[in-house]
């Protein structure tokens, strides 16, 4: 379903802002007591991005006839 290459489809791009990107800036704004950070541009972000990846993830199972 995935190819071997990295970062040659948008969920690869997805799958890294996710775990990356809004997973720091929540945690960093946690640390730093910055309620803004972790919830706006924080788990806000992660949620919205989750459903995104799982809605890519339905589709290349649906593709692959699983």
């Amino acid at each position: 379903l995935m190819t071997d290459a990295p970062f040659d489809e948008p969920i690869d791009f997805t799958y890294f802002n996710l775990w990356h990107h809004w997973g720091r800036t929540a945690k960093f704004g946690a640390w730093m007591q910055g309620p803004d950070y972790v919830q706006w541009h924080g788990a806000y972000e992660i949620l919205h991005d989750l459903a995104e990846l799982r809605e890519m993830v339905a589709d290349k199972l649906e593709k692959a006839g699983e």
